[in-house]
């Protein structure tokens, strides 16, 4: 007869044990490779962020191994509740056991598999990263071992506008003279309004082109419009 745990109320209890632990494995895998980002900024960096891929590979990958090692620690504590264990003997002693050990030995096998694909791709959205100085424009390709370093009068154009979805998003987005794209506005908006004095500081003296084409559609209506009013100008004007 195939040996599976038993059905029982202490099922609930694994759940919830899972889910701490998918929750927790996957904010600390995001955390150590959000760590290695922050290494990558100048420390003089004003207004820094990753990629909008860059960071979708680095908030969803962790994801995918967390479900295993989530519930290898679920089986685990659940294991360690003796009343918990001995329901799980009740009626087969020694079966419990097997299937516990089965169980996890499965899980690490399939956590092992998704960890070989997810990790790699945390680490490449981790280290595709920009960042702006005062002097200087910073910006990491996924795939390089080096930062790139830009003056900013290699800002060719400055594209603006808003997008709907969910909620709406607005977009700064400067080209460079090799056509590099980074979207200054792509993580925090606040941080974002915070920088932009520094941003028109850098800009000043500086000659390049500049398009808000990309307000349209319903998002500008829900712009404030102070926003509207600031991302719709050069910003040197």
């Amino acid at each position: 007869m195939k040996e599976r745990r038993p059905k029982s109320g202490w099922n609930l209890l694994l759940v919830l044990f899972c889910l701490v632990g998918i929750a927790g494995a996957w904010i600390g895998i995001a955390l150590v490779f959000r760590s290695y980002r922050i290494l990558l900024y100048p420390p003089d960096a004003f207004l820094f962020s990753g990629t909008r891929i860059g960071n979708i590979f680095l908030s969803v990958s962790p994801g995918f191994p967390s479900l295993a090692i989530g519930m290898i620690a679920g089986n685990f504590l659940l294991w360690c509740v003796p009343p918990a264990r001995a329901a799980m003997e009740r009626g087969a002693p020694g079966a419990g056991d097997r299937v516990f050990r089965a169980s996890q030995r499965a899980l690490a096998s399939l956590g092992a598999a998704l960890a070989a694909i997810a990790l790699p791709l945390c680490f490449l959205g981790a280290n595709n990263v920009w960042a702006l100085t005062a002097d200087r424009i910073h910006y990491r390709p996924m795939l390089s071992a080096t930062t790139r370093s830009y003056d900013w009068s290699s800002v060719k154009n400055i594209e603006t506008g808003c997008s709907s979805g969910k909620s709406i998003s607005f977009h700064f987005v400067a080209t460079l003279e090799d056509k590099t794209s980074i979207d200054l506005m792509e993580e925090s908006t606040r941080e974002f309004w915070a920088a932009y004095p520094q941003i028109q500081a850098a800009l000043r003296g500086r000659s390049y082109g500049f398009s808000s084409a990309g307000f349209v559609g319903r998002c500008v209506a829900s712009t404030p419009r102070r926003w509207l009013e600031v991302l719709s100008k050069r910003p040197t004007e």
